[in-house]
């Protein structure tokens, strides 16, 4: 139960003062522009950041990716009602 209660105050929280949440995703979201900036402005940095990513974080992100890639799989399979193509509103043309 506490767990829960630790997930819900946060959220409670924003939804009492959306204004404050707007506040914060704003600041983050110029925070990542002025990263991408950087990043786009010394490509160096850049790579030099990607050569020094232990293997321990690669093996994580490409589980990632391979779990997200499944379940975006399973959602199509799912949404579509095949495993193959899509679903024709025609018949068969002999």
């Amino acid at each position: 139960m506490h767990t829960i209660q630790s997930y819900m105050t946060p959220l409670q929280n924003a939804l009492r003062n959306p204004s404050a949440l707007m506040n914060q995703t704003q600041s983050q979201a110029n925070q990542a522009a002025s990263q991408a900036s950087k990043a786009v402005e010394n490509p160096d940095a850049l790579m030099t950041r990607l050569r020094n990513f232990d293997s321990g974080a690669l093996a994580s992100v490409g589980v990632i990716a391979a779990e997200v890639l499944g379940f975006f799989t399973v959602g199509e399979m799912i949404g579509r009602f095949k495993i193959i193509g899509y679903r024709s509103e025609q018949g068969p043309h002999h």
